[in-house]
């Protein structure tokens, strides 16, 4: 674990003008300078500085002196160097307001380019983009090729590497952010959200299609590294860090907190693609929450308006037979038949009732006792006790009748392979649901694989063929359409 430096976490006084109690004035004129900067005019003096900022309304009372003391302590806390002109000094008035010329500091430019990235963080747009599993793909396949590189060509690869992976959790978790954020949720709200919705879940589809075959596909390539290799790389690519680029002597990096650096990178994409619980996974299932309060969003959507739609005519016709009552006392009675009454007293108890019926009045039901208890906090209700009813026989059965629905559900799977196949363009006869979800589960199972191979829950080996086109398929509930595609068994298919 790298050691924290003590002068890494010295207090930074260069950030000072942003939350100081004259920040207005202090940021208006750092903000000035750094637009003049990417202009290539490093050197301001006083009077451009004041003539800039008197252009806009909220400074068009600020005087010399007070821009004076600004750029002072400015300067003092190091976000400004001072330049003095090299014109000579013909008076002593001249000598004792000596001009400078006002540059930032490095540290300075990087500050305020930061704040700039702030202030158009939460409008930038994010993406889910596959380009970045392509990317990944590629690189690890040339993992092997690492010792015939230069050390220049192993930084390059490494550097594509951290790239591509910071891309893709970085473009994954602003678009989360997008999503769950504030404006998004005004738009959910409203009515074109309806439109918005088929373009949205089309393309998280997409993106949930690529994170399922790429990240399937990384994740394999990954495992099949050894120790051994990674650990040859990473030693390779700390080497390239320390070598290949060059470093002042004050700030080299040891081979230990390079070394580890890169281990940690690594970790994490190992990480993100492999394990128990693969972050993959997660944004799997996060994605597809997604889609699903998208779709149930604009359903209820779709349904207030109907509802609106559909109450607007009864609502008129309702209001009308109000206006036609000759009296208070019929209005009374249409809003007693329309609402029902306006005063009721309801009485519930604990106890079972009978369904309730049509034809049967109130007076006709038979009394019910309900058992009032003190209200003392002392008070504890008698425990009665009572043994463990013997179920052993209901479990078996229940077992039983489980056992047997497995059976014959094998039976009806093991009935559609003929000759060690199963060519799904071949079926005559309809398949039932619960056989389709076994088939179309081996179809995913060997599709997921990088070799197309799989096993069923019966204890076969196959592997999957695709001829590249569609077949359809007929069931019980209706037809398929499906990649066509052959499940080969090894052994002829027995069990």
């Amino acid at each position: 674990m790298p050691v924290l430096q003590a002068d890494l976490l010295e207090k930074l006084t260069e950030t000072k003008y942003l939350s100081e109690t004259n920040y207005v004035s202090y940021r208006a004129i750092m903000r000035l300078f750094y637009l003049e900067h990417q202009k290539m005019h490093y050197q301001l003096d006083k009077d451009t500085v004041l003539q800039l900022l008197r252009d806009h309304p909220v400074f068009a009372e600020y005087t010399a002196a007070q821009l004076t003391l600004d750029l002072d302590q400015l300067t003092a806390w190091k976000n400004l160097t001072t330049v003095q002109d090299p014109h000579r000094h013909y008076t002593i008035a001249d000598f004792k307001n000596r001009r400078f010329q006002y540059m930032m500091s490095p540290a300075a430019v990087e500050i305020e380019r930061m704040t700039v990235t702030l202030e158009h963080l939460s409008v930038s747009s994010a993406s889910l983009s596959p380009s970045s599993f392509r990317r990944l793909q590629d690189g690890l396949r040339r993992l092997d090729k690492l010792k015939d590189m230069e050390l220049i060509e192993v930084q390059s690869w490494w550097r594509d590497i951290q790239g591509d992976f910071q891309r893709l959790s970085q473009n994954y978790q602003d678009y989360l952010r997008e999503f769950y954020g504030p404006g998004m949720e005004k738009r959910m709200n409203a009515e074109e959200f309806v439109i918005y919705k088929h373009h949205l879940i089309h393309y998280l589809e997409g993106y949930i299609q690529d994170l399922q075959h790429s990240a399937a596909q990384i994740g394999a390539q990954l495992d099949a590294c050894s120790p051994e290799q990674i650990a040859e790389m990473l030693d390779l690519v700390a080497r390239s860090e320390l070598e290949a680029v060059p470093h002042p002597r004050s700030a080299q990096p040891s081979w230990q907190e390079v070394r580890s650096r890169c281990e940690g990178v690594w970790q994490a994409l190992t990480t993100w693609f492999t394990g128990q619980e693969p972050t993959s996974r997660q944004v799997l299932d996060v994605t597809n929450k997604v889609i699903s309060d998208v779709v149930q969003n604009a359903a209820l959507l779709v349904q207030l308006e109907n509802i609106g739609v559909s109450n607007k005519a009864g609502l008129h016709h309702l209001l009308t037979l109000f206006a036609s009552c000759p009296s208070l006392p019929e209005a009374h009675r249409l809003s007693a038949m329309a609402f029902g009454a306006q005063q009721a007293r309801h009485y519930s108890v604990n106890a079972d009732q009978e369904p309730d019926r049509i034809d049967r009045s109130t007076y006709d039901e038979p009394p019910l006792t309900y058992t009032v208890q003190p209200r003392l906090r002392t008070y504890k209700p008698r425990m009665e006790r009572k043994g463990f009813a013997d179920k052993s026989e209901e479990k078996a059965r229940q077992r039983e009748k489980l056992l047997a629905e497995e059976q014959a559900l094998k039976q009806q799977v093991l009935h559609y392979i003929r000759d060690g196949q199963l060519d799904f363009a071949l079926v005559r006869n309809p398949i039932p649901p619960s056989v389709r979800t076994v088939l179309l589960s081996w179809v995913a199972s060997a599709n997921l694989d990088p070799e197309q191979r799989g096993h069923t829950e019966y204890g076969q080996s196959y592997r999957l063929h695709s001829r590249g086109r569609e077949c359809r398929v007929p069931c019980t509930d209706g037809t398929l359409t499906m990649p066509d595609c052959v499940l080969i068994f090894e052994e002829g298919g027995h069990v």
